[in-house]
């Protein structure tokens, strides 16, 4: 994918992204520098924490934005609110895992610099494999309809490059959650309300899309190990509550208790 072709593709949907912490730069370098069709990362660095602020609109934002994205259903004070006022972090509905047709978990960023310095996320979705497709719309599609029939998908990407990649692949069967990290959230709140999978769009990572993400990731893993209990293998399926419960325990935030108590109750069948 040329950079010509990626530039045309995202002339007003630029990727909306928060700022880096003070001393980051040369981590930034060395993340740029890596494969363009994966991650392979040196040693890296003890997560950093985002500001709490929420991230101001990019100076570059088009004057006609307004006009592009329609207004949301409601304001971002509002939507912020209702995320604060959830008792607990929901799930996704448990979905059959076949395990013919679906042999692992693919984790995809649409724009890079959201988490190439955050150890967090690796350790959330257990991988550090991340598909970085560094603000490449039209290989972040392609990748997702072509390499990963067989994965399930979860999907990080800016507010501007959404508008581009969710409507082409939202109703592909191997994606299963996406999640809207961006610094303009009024015009990117559409997006939730338009798209099922959409599960978050905010400004402040640590405080809303990692614990969504865990709390997906763990509900995933779920799927799976029930799938593996039901083809008799139940050491392989222990693994995978395992990993439920420590996304639930140490990344959630407001898990759910009885999905908890469901977990434990699992791992406790697999002994």
């Amino acid at each position: 994918m040329s950079n010509h072709s990626s530039a045309q593709n995202t002339s007003f949907f630029q990727p909306d992204r928060a700022p880096f912490a003070q001393g980051q730069h040369n981590q930034f370098a060395q993340f740029t520098a890596a494969a363009s069709h994966g991650y392979q990362p040196r040693p890296q660095m003890s997560a950093t924490t985002t500001t709490s602020a929420v991230v101001p609109r990019p100076t570059d934002t088009p004057s006609q934005t307004n006009k592009l994205f329609p207004p949301p259903d409601i304001t971002v004070a509002a939507y912020l609110s209702q995320l604060d006022k959830q008792q607990y972090i929901k799930p996704l509905p448990p979905q059959p895992f076949n395990l013919e047709k679906v042999k692992d978990f693919k984790f995809v960023t649409a724009d890079s610099l959201v988490l190439e310095t955050r150890e967090i996320y690796d350790k959330v979705s257990d991988t550090f494999q991340w598909e970085m497709c560094l603000s490449e719309s039209d290989r972040c599609i392609k990748f997702i309809q072509e390499k990963c029939a067989k994965k399930r998908v979860f999907l990080v990407t800016s507010g501007g490059l959404g508008h581009i990649i969710i409507p082409a692949v939202h109703d592909l069967p191997q994606v299963y959650a996406i999640y809207i990290y961006c610094g303009t959230m009024e015009f990117h709140l559409p997006l939730q309300s338009k798209y099922s999978k959409v599960r978050v769009v905010c400004s402040h990572d640590d405080q809303y899309l990692i614990p969504q993400l865990a709390v997906d990731v763990a509900q995933a893993n779920i799927d799976w190990g029930d799938a593996l209990v039901a083809k008799g293998d139940r050491a392989t399926a222990k693994e995978k509550f395992e990993k439920a419960l420590t996304n639930l325990e140490q990344y959630a935030k407001k898990p759910d208790p009885t999905m908890i108590a469901q977990v434990k109750a699992k791992l406790e069948q697999c002994k």
